[in-house]
């Protein structure tokens, strides 16, 4: 599925309160942490194959039958949220995905997308938002939008995208991930819009960068090194989330500040993260 706005929840607050101070108490994993500018990108598994515990989906094997965590057992209205809108026979994995003042390097996913399990594959990625504010952000390409509280979002996770808050506000959405199926309309039990639903009053007004905000951006050149690389990376993602810097900005900027920098190493890092977090995973993807 495109990116859209499937659905809506109306939450029993009080419950997902004391299962959002609940999930405090859980052990969280730092996945992915060449993605993460800032604080650590959390995750925890609540629903995996086999039930057990794993940091990265890669971990499971998904030709066991999926089961809740000891996480996910821990957390009961969360885990009835699961049951009560979600097909569970095609439910593969279902996390809890928390950020903090930091922001992701924009990326694509394809490894935990895919495997040689067919049916079993993870086709569809889902996020619901449990928790939020306004300083949380999400980008997919050249758009930035927010997602709102009891929302649920289809999220096409083979195009570049990336998450970020930009205070200290704990944002927290549950993930889960739908494995592929004839109908998709079949891999909801809520009455789930799938029309290509955007609404423009989540995308973010972003004003234009102007010349002196972009020379500033690009002056990091004089001072980036292997020490501040991802400090320099985060700068340059949240600016992105604040102005609108003209198309693939982050990444055309960072590969400018490497090349006036006149550090070939500075060069290589921005060029093999790049292959690293876009084409080699698109590739990977389009091999399957």
């Amino acid at each position: 599925m495109r990116t859209q706005l499937i659905g809506k929840i109306e939450f029993d607050q009080v419950r997902l309160s004391a299962d959002l101070d609940r999930s405090l108490e859980v052990t969280y994993a730092e996945p992915y942490d060449e993605f993460a500018c800032g604080r650590p990108w959390k995750s925890v598994m609540l629903m995996a194959p086999g039930g057990g515990a794993g940091g990265v989906l890669a971990d499971f094997d998904p030709r066991r039958p999926s089961a809740f965590t000891k996480a996910g057992e821990h957390l009961p209205y969360i885990q009835e949220i699961i049951r009560e809108n979600f097909a569970m026979e095609h439910a593969t994995f279902a996390r809890l995905v928390a950020l903090t003042d930091g922001v992701l390097v924009p990326h694509c996913d394809y490894v935990e997308m895919s495997t040689d399990v067919e049916k079993q594959r993870i086709a569809h990625r889902v996020h619901i938002v449990l928790s939020t504010s306004e300083s949380a952000k999400f980008n997919e390409t050249d758009s930035v939008y927010r997602m709102r509280e009891g929302e649920i979002w289809a999220i096409d996770v083979t195009r570049p995208h990336s998450a970020g808050v930009i205070d200290n506000t704990r944002r927290v959405h549950l993930l889960v991930d739908l494995a592929d199926v004839d109908d998709v309309a079949d891999l909801f039990k809520f009455d789930a819009d799938l029309s290509g639903n955007f609404p423009e009053a989540n995308i973010c007004d972003r004003p234009a960068l102007s010349d002196a905000e972009r020379e500033g951006i690009l002056s990091m050149s004089s001072i980036i090194d292997e020490e501040n690389f991802m400090q320099v990376m985060g700068l340059v993602v949240r600016k992105h989330y604040r102005n609108d810097g003209g198309p693939d900005f982050v990444w055309r900027s960072m590969n400018e500040i490497a090349e006036r920098s006149g550090n070939s190493t500075i060069v290589k890092m921005v060029s093999d993260l790049y292959r690293h977090t876009n084409i080699v995973r698109i590739e990977g993807a389009h091999r399957k």
